[in-house]
């Protein structure tokens, strides 16, 4: 395990076809709460469409067969080294050249 946070756990994972490691989160009853279905469907929309080598590139989204089985999602996405939010908690100063 990775992490784990108020809308889901992530593990690290090796991806078969290219041998990267990658991260799945887990987003548990994901349609369960109004809320947390448009926290998720925001999220996934900005990463869509925003690139950069500090923001994770999400590789694939996996949603269960069927509306009947619909609770929860897995995003795959390349791993990252540490989250905004350690980063934030470091007692490490943030420099400019953090800052990009």
């Amino acid at each position: 395990s990775v992490g784990h946070g108020a809308y889901g756990l992530v593990v690290s994972a090796e991806d078969l076809e290219t041998q990267d490691t990658v991260a799945i989160k887990k987003i548990e009853n994901a349609l369960e709460r109004t809320t947390f279905a448009r926290r998720t469907l925001r999220e996934l929309k900005i990463l869509r469409h925003l690139r950069h080598e500090n923001l994770i590139d999400i590789r694939e989204v996996y949603l269960p067969g069927s509306r009947d089985d619909f609770e929860d999602i897995y995003i795959i996405s390349e791993l990252m080294e540490t989250d905004l939010n350690n980063i934030l908690k470091s007692p490490q100063p943030i420099e400019d050249e953090h800052c990009q």
